[in-house]
């Protein structure tokens, strides 16, 4: 038994006898002796220890067939999911002017007819077949309860569709939360709503220079209330966009979470990403100059290690270092815009050239416009140990950066700056400490 291709190891800063591995297929966490390294490599490692460090893979019989097996994982994981996941994007109108979102160019009275929505609901039915075992539909905006008929209508329809064929109906909300009160979670609870995505960029200085009412009035407050209001009865997750100039602010807004009575066991995950710069000209984005193409940006190393200790620091869960596999690798991941269209991936829902079909005629061609399995004709990314958390990296910031999408958005130079230190935070957290 040889050592997994996909594993880092790391020094363990309370015991120079023991290391940290990190299987980055696996996202588990193992402490051990430095001497059971030595015994793996020499072939002397007791059966018992054996058993175990193989159920969790970090010991394989073969590293290259290893590497083979994850080739086919990519190839058939999306088609062989029981999941189908559909991003339903309902409008692109919003209560919010936020100077920075990536929609500003294409925002505008915008809205699903109810003639679309039911060819949604035929199209998620046909796809429903007897392998699948979930229907989870995320309704995406704009703002998506500006629609919130229409998520009733998908709703109401799909739900006792799904149930009938013994599966499971869920949705989820990416929202401003300001429409996200208590009734309407009332009523969204028994058609299906399983979380809620809520945005707050910092504290209230900065969430209302950042995402202010149209009528240039603050949100900040709303917001906290409408949370306040809900998360006894669905989980609330809560996201914020964060700059370079921004960002040492950001652990002010967890401690008025906390001072607001959101403590850690009211709320799900909190978790902090960077403003994604604009490929759009528009005149609503041509004062905004912010935003980053690129997680290989130096600064973004330290910002996140600085986020998320403040975050475990006061208890709070985020997202662990794990495996990603971006939907538009998958068969059974799709994205309809308020117009119909098909797309694989929200971000390039409306833009030229990545339309993969449409509700009338279906799908058309979900493969050419994305280079769907790109990272598996890249031998780098073959050869590489961080290939599960990465697998091409992200198309959308590829496109941002450089207008194209027939090369791997690589993330080794990220993940070698930043994996170790955000492993010893699982560890220390984790361990208590």
């Amino acid at each position: 038994m040889k050592l997994s291709h996909y594993l880092k190891i790391f020094e363990s800063k309370d015991n120079p006898d023991e290391c940290i591995v990190f299987s980055t297929k696996r996202a588990s966490i193992v402490q051990l002796a430095r001497e059971t390294l030595t015994e793996i490599a020499s072939g002397d490692l007791c059966r018992e220890d054996a058993d175990l460090l193989a159920r969790l893979e970090i010991i394989v019989p073969d590293v290259e067939a290893e590497k083979k097996a994850m080739l086919a994982f990519g190839r058939t994981w999306g088609r062989s999911s029981p999941v189908l996941n559909i991003v339903a994007i309902l409008n692109l109108d919003c209560n919010f002017a936020c100077p920075y979102c990536y929609e500003n160019g294409v925002k505008g009275n915008f809205y699903m007819s109810r003639q679309t929505a039911d060819a949604l609901i035929a199209f998620a039915r046909q796809r429903f077949d007897a392998d699948k075992k979930m229907l989870l539909v995320d309704f995406h905006g704009g703002e998506p309860l500006l629609s919130l008929d229409l998520i009733q209508h998908i709703s109401g329809a799909l739900k006792p569709f799904v149930e009938s064929r013994n599966g499971t109906y869920a949705f989820t909300l990416v929202t401003n939360g300001s429409l996200l009160n208590r009734k309407t979670v009332e009523a969204l609870k028994t058609l299906g709503l399983e979380s809620v995505k809520i945005t707050l960029d910092g504290p209230a200085e900065l969430h209302n220079s950042s995402r202010p009412f149209k009528s240039g009035a603050g949100t900040f407050d709303v917001i906290v209330n409408h949370i306040k209001e809900i998360c006894d009865l669905v989980k609330v997750n809560i996201g914020g966009n964060f700059e370079q100039g921004n960002y040492r602010r950001f652990p002010e807004l967890l401690d008025v979470l906390i001072d607001e009575g959101l403590t850690p066991d009211r709320v799900g995950r909190i978790k902090f990403d960077p403003v994604t710069a604009s490929i759009d000209r528009s005149e609503a984005l041509a004062a905004y100059k912010g935003g980053c193409s690129c997680l290989n940006e130096p600064w973004l190393v330290e910002a996140e290690a600085f986020l998320r200790e403040a975050i475990f620091a006061r208890g709070y869960r985020t997202v662990k270092p794990q495996p990603a596999f971006c939907m538009v690798e998958s068969e059974n991941s799709f994205t309809v815009n308020w117009d119909g269209g098909i797309y694989k991936c929200p971000a390039f829902a409306g833009r030229q050239g990545f339309q993969a079909g449409d509700l009338k005629s279906g799908v058309w061609n979900a493969s050419d416009p994305y280079h769907v399995g790109l990272w598996g004709k890249n031998q780098a990314c073959m050869d590489c140990a961080y290939l599960p958390m990465c697998f091409g990296g992200c198309r959308f910031l590829k496109f941002v950066r450089d207008g194209r999408i027939d090369e791997v958005d690589c993330k080794k130079p990220y993940l070698d700056a930043a994996l170790e230190g955000l492993i010893l935070q699982e560890v220390r957290y984790r361990d208590g400490r």
